[in-house]
């Protein structure tokens, strides 16, 4: 009974805040270009506060062991080969396998999975998936913009991605914060308790702007599609990865960093990404709308079930 009401207290809270954000844009109350403003505030301005704290307020020894995150980015790669190899031969649509292929390898880490860390983890879990966030969010962008270049035949702009990675707010701010800790420099209190109320802000906000941004439209035409791709994105890939994990001997915080990044949903960030290289963007919104909603039971499910066998 104490891991069910655990399970609850993770993800309850994550999704009433997007309910919120649903019920607000449905009366009316916040137009649809509002919601797209606050998005941008969150990314820009707040969740950046979240991620410089997160790394300031957590010594680097508090990470342990490297192990895990050679884990996550080596099997992010050979995921993403996998993908890409599967949907080459399986989706004849070039533009619907864009959709396919960042469906099956980028989650919503540093939105959903953030806040889901800040649920489920201890302060050393907390950091340990800020610092997964800062390296595998650039390596995601690398990876969608290779994929969907690359399925609509064009080739890539090596010295545009890097840009474009290295203006990233979420990547300069955790770097930012890394530099503050490891030279040591002092912040007063004033400025950290701001900075820390700045992060909760953008950890609430984005999970409610996500909310009002839901759209459902189209959904019935792509409904096998859409079931399919949450299957693989909620289901198959954080069993594939939890049971390497667990092979490998890796357990409580670390196993809680690798179900958070294999079993959120798809990235919000990659509906835009569809749109700039022109990908089945609607399929790409739809799969990230119905995955965000489905994880609340997914992810409930699996917190459940780890903390049952006693590895979480």
């Amino acid at each position: 009974m104490e891991n069910l009401i655990l399970s609850i207290n993770c993800v309850v809270p994550i999704f009433l805040t997007i309910c919120v954000g649903m019920v607000v844009r449905r009366s009316g109350l916040v137009s649809r270009d509002t919601f797209q403003s606050l998005t941008r505030l969150c990314f820009h301005a707040l969740l950046p506060a979240m991620m410089f704290n997160n790394v300031y307020s957590s010594g680097l020894d508090e990470t342990g062991s490297p192990g895990w995150m050679v884990f996550l980015v080596a099997g992010l790669l050979v995921w993403f080969a996998l993908s890409w190899t599967v949907c080459t031969r399986v989706v004849e649509d070039r533009r619907r396998r864009g959709a396919y292929i960042q469906n099956m390898y980028r989650s919503n880490i540093a939105v959903i999975g953030v806040s889901l860390a800040q649920s489920m983890l201890d302060a050393a879990g907390v950091a340990m998936m800020t610092m997964a966030v800062a390296v595998l969010v650039p390596i995601y962008n690398v990876l969608a913009v290779i994929a969907l270049e690359s399925c609509r035949g064009e080739k890539i702009r090596g010295r545009e991605l890097v840009k474009d990675i290295l203006k990233n707010p979420l990547i300069l701010a955790t770097l930012l914060g890394l530099c503050f800790l490891t030279l040591e420099v002092p912040l007063p209190a004033c400025v950290r308790e701001t900075v820390g109320n700045l992060g909760k802000a953008g950890s609430v906000l984005t999970l409610v702007a996500l909310g009002g941004s839901f759209r459902f439209d189209g959904v019935r035409e792509n409904c096998r599609r859409i079931g399919e791709c949450a299957f693989l994105r909620l289901v198959f890939t954080p069993a594939v990865a939890l049971g390497a994990a667990l092979a490998l001997g890796f357990r409580h915080n670390a196993l809680g960093v690798v179900l958070i990044c294999t079993a959120t949903p798809m990235a919000a960030t990659s509906y835009p990404m569809a749109v700039a290289c022109d990908s089945d963007h609607q399929l790409t919104g739809q799969i990230v709308v119905t995955s965000s909603l489905l994880c609340c039971l997914t992810v409930f499910l699996w917190i459940f079930f780890l903390k049952q066998a006693g590895v979480l």
